[in-house]
């Protein structure tokens, strides 16, 4: 694998790059299988029509604002991303204010808002802490935040077929730095440290299925624009167009089994201390 070492403020630039160049392909195939599981961390929010300032944390292309503005109809949803790619999308499609803004040191006055919305975010930062500092900071005493993090996944078998073909055509593996740091908070206890190491309090952290069954045609469409386009990238265009052949012949029989991805998540709700009536 070939790897780079790089600062943390370069990683999340890649990062950034990398979400801005795929931000169609991810709007489009991705976040229609994880949007449903940030709705169901919404709906243990403490959002309601009495709800003045949320802000939704990573909110790329924005999936997760309608559920928030259905949860929370009066207030005002700010989100932020460090993704000029994914936000330029969201622009397009929700009327709230976006912000570009690095998630570690948000450029926002503290004690501003009642609930905060961290949805598939903490695992691509290289300091998942500080982002969760912040979020401890903007919030207003008593405020609420809910966090999603990956656990564990099993790939459809029809990717498999994707990682032999792509290796047989010789195409690199290239490890993108701070771009997948699920380790940090891939267990209850380790989003438990998370959550209490930023001063949160009244902590409860549980874990959730994630099942999808892929369109075969959509799984070749993400795994060409996102999943294997690195790879497919590294070689040149005559072993890259007999690969996708190859795909294509032995997956064109394959049944819907071969398309089903499973997943587990941790979720995780959380409260800044409020000194006026103690821990929550």
């Amino acid at each position: 694998m070939k790897q780079v070492d790089l600062t943390a403020d370069k990683q999340m630039a890649m990062l950034a790059d990398r979400y801005s160049q795929r931000a169609d392909a991810y709007d489009g195939l991705w976040s229609p299988i994880i949007r449903p599981v940030g709705e169901r961390l919404i709906a243990h929010l403490p959002l309601s029509s009495t709800t003045k300032y949320v802000i939704d944390i990573g909110t790329g292309a924005g999936a997760l604002l309608p559920a928030i503005e259905r949860s929370a109809p009066s207030a005002v949803i700010v989100g932020v991303d460090r993704s000029q790619g994914m936000l330029r999308l969201a622009k397009k499609k929700h009327s709230t204010p976006l912000a570009l803004m690095d998630v570690q040191k948000l450029a926002l006055p503290a004690n501003r808002f009642e609930v905060a919305v961290v949805a598939f975010v903490l695992f691509h930062l290289p300091f998942p802490e500080r982002c969760l500092a912040e979020v401890n900071r903007v919030l207003q005493p008593g405020g609420a935040v809910g966090t999603v993090t990956w656990g564990s996944e099993n790939e459809p078998l029809a990717s498999a077929t994707w990682d032999e073909e792509l290796q047989e055509a010789g195409a690199q593996v290239i490890g993108l730095p701070a771009v997948d740091n699920r380790t940090c908070c891939d267990s209850s206890q380790k989003m438990t440290t998370l959550l209490e190491q930023a001063d949160f309090v009244t902590i409860k952290v549980w874990t959730e299925s994630i099942e999808h069954r892929w369109r075969s045609e959509d799984h070749f469409d993400y795994q060409v624009r996102m999943n294997s386009r690195l790879r497919l990238q590294s070689l040149d265009v005559e072993d890259r167009e007999a690969c996708l052949r190859r795909v294509r012949d032995r997956l064109s029989d394959a049944d819907d089994e071969h398309y089903v991805y499973r997943g587990e998540v941790f979720m995780a709700t959380a409260f800044k201390a409020d000194p006026r009536v103690g821990n929550q």
